[in-house]
């Protein structure tokens, strides 16, 4: 059983920290309790830490910027249980409408793997510092400071 940890805000790793990683192939409309509905992107992450490892759902909150990470509160200690919660985690995505595609993490060339670490809105430690949503923002500045001086000049 997954629920939202409202402790963690990313899951900043580096490249041997992780275990496994499924993205999402659509990004449904989802509702999360205390957060702004709209479309998401789910990302399911194992991970390895100093006392073992865990299996985390991450949903991002594309047009809020914002996210929910869902933990299963289990401590895994061998590949037949990250197995087991990978499969959960899965299914609990799934549930919710997302199209989960394996990455492939451990085949993945060390450029890539270095790559989505740099990208994916799941390795930030904020939602707010994703490159995309930086950029989104600067854009809306950028129009409203172009509406202004277009308005300014009549």
């Amino acid at each position: 059983m997954f629920t939202i940890d409202e402790r963690y805000r990313g899951l900043p790793a580096n490249r041997d920290q992780v275990l496994a990683l499924h993205l999402s192939l659509n990004a449904p409309h989802v509702a999360i309790p205390g957060k702004q509905a709209g479309p998401a992107q789910a990302f399911v992450v194992g991970l390895r830490g100093g006392q073992g490892a865990g299996v985390f759902v991450y949903l991002y909150l594309v047009e809020a910027g914002d996210c929910a990470v869902y933990v299963s509160g289990r401590r895994i200690q061998s590949a037949d249980e990250l197995r087991e919660d990978e499969d959960d985690a899965l299914a609990f995505v799934e549930s919710l409408g997302f199209m989960m595609d394996n990455a492939n993490w451990r085949a993945a060339a060390p450029a890539q793997q270095d790559e989505w670490l740099k990208t994916l809105p799941v390795f930030f430690r904020e939602p707010t510092l994703v490159p995309a949503v930086k950029a989104r923002a600067e854009e809306k500045r950028n129009v409203a400071t172009t509406l202004g001086r277009f308005l300014a000049a009549f």
